[in-house]
């Protein structure tokens, strides 16, 4: 049975496979963004293939929420690894930034999405207005929302969601709907930076599942009515 909430100490518990390919994913929070990808890294992914290694305030010191802190989270946990992990850290693994707008200054995600491409293979993926954008496609249309800001978006997803979170979002089906309508509502896919209403998550959603162990379900997602 799954559980009703991951606490700090379930991410990265299970030992990888050094041979496996490596997601070092950091995000702004320590509970909504972390605990969909640990349920994802449960449900989907194979450890001897692929597996997600999550970059928290509590296994690098660096608390904050800001896109530079993301960046010096990065940094942090590549300059000085957590003891617990086997397999060290450099800068030619796969960096995955989650990012939501909110007020942020422009400057500072520039600053980020730059610090990205100095990198090995790092990859940002921001959301417009947060994460509850991404959550909100697996249920219905990403026009369909009505708030006008991050803080209200929260409370409008609640009203129709049902289920334990993450577990809820956990179907291929509902993952592979989300993937569909974040990627008709990215109006313009070549600008890293999202437009109101729409998510870049997608994007990374569709890199982890080609590692997954239902790849050959979800290459071309087909589950929505056209």
């Amino acid at each position: 049975m799954n559980r009703k909430k991951y606490s700090l100490g379930d991410y990265n518990k299970k030992q990888e496979n050094q041979d496996a390919t490596k997601f070092f994913i950091v995000y702004e929070g320590n509970v909504k963004e972390p605990n969909y990808f640990e349920a994802f890294n449960e449900t989907f992914l194979d450890r001897k293939t692929a597996y997600i290694h999550h970059i928290l305030e509590n296994n690098t010191g660096v608390v904050g929420n800001t896109p530079l802190k993301l960046k010096e989270r990065v940094e942090s946990f590549i300059k000085n690894p957590p003891k617990d992990i086997k397999v060290t850290p450099t800068i030619e693994d796969k960096y995955r930034l989650v990012l939501d707008v909110d007020k942020h200054p422009d400057a500072q995600i520039i600053e980020v999405k730059n610090f990205c491409n100095q990198l090995g293979d790092a990859k940002l993926f921001i959301s417009n207005y947060c994460f509850e954008v991404w959550l909100w496609a697996h249920l219905h249309d990403l026009d369909k929302i009505e708030s006008t800001k991050s803080a209200e978006i929260k409370t409008e997803l609640g009203t129709i969601q049902t289920g334990i979170y993450p577990f809820c979002f956990m179907n291929i089906t509902l993952i592979n709907d989300a993937i569909k309508r974040s990627e008709m509502a990215d109006v313009d896919k070549d600008n890293y930076f999202p437009v109101i209403k729409s998510t870049k998550v997608y994007l990374l959603i569709q890199e982890l599942l080609s590692y997954s162990l239902i790849n050959k379900e979800v290459i071309e997602p087909q589950t929505l009515e056209e």
